[in-house]
């Protein structure tokens, strides 16, 4: 939290629950990037005085009382579509009569919430959200070791219209995930070039990259059967297989992903294949798949380049340089969070993490 910032009374209350439950000044200061110090004096003021309110300030009375502050909070947090009101329309909603700059340096000072851009996270049906909890609460209780023997693959398609614009919400800080402060997003169709890839502790497979015909619609199972589990993938496991002993292969619900893909998983179970595939796999759960964070980090060093490539052809040589580029310890990094992946999911309930 920058240096100066008032801390809001909903922190407060969670430093001194917190407290509470026995957790150290120090603990409770890493969880929310406050002083040590700092804490302690919220602490101290409680045992004090018995409340985390904001202490009275010196200067020009609020237009507000507690009354209205109060409903004010409630309005703005209701639901998704009062989170992103102007305050224009707040103050018409709410029957106020203050101006617009009175408004905003009343939650400033007194609510705390923040105009801030909404997160674009996957729209989650019921149905997926108590499969993602499901999948969550049968491996809670996996160790790092556990997760270093699982594959994680997937396809990523670098766009061009990358832009779409942003959507400001009011929130607290901690609300980023918060389900009606988040931008529900779909998978685009416009594509340049697409790619395949998987990663494990450690490791990464090769780039593959997956052409596409004149005309040519989504990729087909048979094309991914054909060019990516007979090929890198299959490679990719032998290499796991003989380093590891055994591992889990990791594949989303893709349609091309079925099929003849399914067959072929069949096929290679004969063989020792074990795996996480269409069905077992929670659906619409790029948050919980760490490759998905590579991605990222790959189309960031694209964008970064100082001649960003200008034709396919140059942006495959890119995208394949960047992917061998790639430091194992971010890997790593990001095999190590699956553990913490799997209690946020159980704690969200099944809802959008912040991965």
């Amino acid at each position: 939290m920058p240096r100066g910032e008032e801390i809001p009374e909903a922190i407060r209350n969670q430093i001194v629950g917190m407290r509470r439950a026995g957790s150290t000044f120090v603990q409770i200061g890493k969880e929310f990037e406050l002083n040590e110090d700092t804490v302690r004096k919220i602490w101290n003021r409680w045992q004090e005085t018995g409340t985390c309110e904001n202490a009275s300030k010196s200067g020009r009375p609020t237009k507000l009382d507690k009354h209205d502050i109060r409903r004010l909070k409630t309005y703005m947090t209701d639901n998704k579509e009062s989170r992103r009101e102007p305050l224009s329309e707040i103050v018409v909603n709410c029957n106020l009569e203050v101006s617009t700059k009175t408004l905003k340096r009343t939650i400033d000072e007194h609510i705390g919430l923040g105009r801030r851009i909404a997160r674009k996270k996957c729209f989650l049906t019921k149905k997926q959200k108590e499969a993602r909890l499901k999948f969550a609460k049968e491996h809670v209780n996996w160790t790092i070791e556990d997760w270093k023997r699982v594959v994680f693959s997937d396809e990523m398609a670098m766009q061009t219209d990358s832009n779409q614009g942003r959507v400001w919400v009011w929130r607290y800080p901690e609300e980023e995930y918060h389900p009606d402060c988040i931008r529900q997003t779909v998978i685009s169709g416009f594509q340049k070039v697409k790619i395949w890839g998987a990663m494990r502790y450690d490791k990464l497979s090769k780039l593959v990259v997956i052409p596409e015909e004149k005309g040519e619609g989504k990729m087909s199972a048979e094309k991914y059967r054909d060019l990516i589990m007979d090929g890198e993938f299959f490679d990719f496991w032998m290499e796991s297989m003989e380093e590891l002993g055994c591992v889990m292969m990791m594949e989303d619900g893709a349609p091309y992903h079925q099929g003849v893909a399914t067959q072929r998983r069949e096929q290679l179970e004969q063989d020792g294949w074990e795996g996480w595939g269409p069905g077992t796999w929670p659906s619409n759960s790029p948050d919980l798949n760490p490759i998905e964070n590579l991605w990222y980090i790959l189309k960031s060093q694209i964008r970064k380049r100082k001649h960003p490539p200008k034709t396919k052809e140059a942006l495959i040589q890119a995208l394949k340089e960047e992917w061998g580029k790639i430091p194992m310890e971010k890997v790593k990094k990001l095999i190590d969070s699956m553990p913490k992946r799997m209690k946020l999911v159980i704690a969200a309930k099944g809802g959008a993490i912040k991965y």
